[in-house]
């Protein structure tokens, strides 16, 4: 079995720090690790755009000395830099603080998009998806484009749990040689996945839906469950 990046890693990565070597290398070749390094990009990038308009209402003056000399705490007088190795432990709260503040901008986004509100996001393309070797599953996919960027919108209703498995959904190419691992579907969920910045639809037109196993294998189990070609 393969060994994929330590999330630690991914999220120093997704925050900006270059990649070890070997976790570089595995990136290349790993379809998994790079739709997750996406992921946490994007809640990364989405919690950087965010203004000061978006921001929780600063707490009143003296809270934050209430709050120390109840707990008999004491501020320091400057912060020491730590090391990367010290900082792999707190990069998972850290991305998930991001996601916690983006998550006011993202939801209104999903939300708007979800209702249909208009000047909420700009519908690029969609998609039937239909049933692959009589699996007897539809479902419908389209891409639009927010504020933030590019979002793939699924939705595949009915889908069962898999034993020892999930749903992974992919784009590809026309010819479906190529293809790009997208994100996690779970059964009876809409998913939305933020795309990757210069994935351009007219490349990669083609949504996919397959079951995969926690085996080790990155790649495409061709195993699909439901298919359809995007149109603008």
């Amino acid at each position: 079995m393969v060994p994929h990046c330590d999330e630690d890693e991914l999220s120093i990565i997704a925050l900006g720090e270059p990649a070890r070597p070997e976790d570089e290398q595995h990136l290349q070749v790993c379809a998994r690790c790079q739709s997750r390094l996406d992921q946490l990009t994007a809640v990364v990038a989405s919690a950087r755009s965010i203004t000061d308009a978006d921001r929780p209402v600063a707490p009143p003056l003296g809270t934050w000395e209430a709050i120390t000399d109840e707990l008999g705490l004491s501020t320091p007088a400057d912060v020491t830099p730590i090391s990367r190795r010290a900082r792999r432990g707190a990069t998972t709260w850290l991305i998930a603080g991001a996601a916690a503040v983006a998550g006011i901008a993202i939801g209104a986004v999903v939300t708007a998009g979800v209702t249909g509100s208009a000047g909420s996001a700009d519908l690029v393309a969609s998609a039937s998806l239909d049933p692959i070797d009589d699996s007897g599953f539809v479902g419908t996919a389209s891409v639009e484009q927010t504020d933030s960027g590019a979002v793939l919108r699924i939705t595949v209703p009915d889908l069962p749990a898999v034993e020892d498995g999930y749903y992974e959904v992919w784009m590809a190419s026309p010819d479906t040689t190529t293809m790009v691992a997208i994100g996690t579907l779970n059964p009876g969920q809409e998913a939305a996945f933020p795309l990757p910045a210069g994935m351009a639809v007219t490349d990669f037109p083609v949504v996919d839906v397959s079951v995969e196993h926690f085996d080790g294998d990155a790649g495409h189990s061709a195993v699909s469950v439901v298919r359809g070609q995007l149109q603008a």
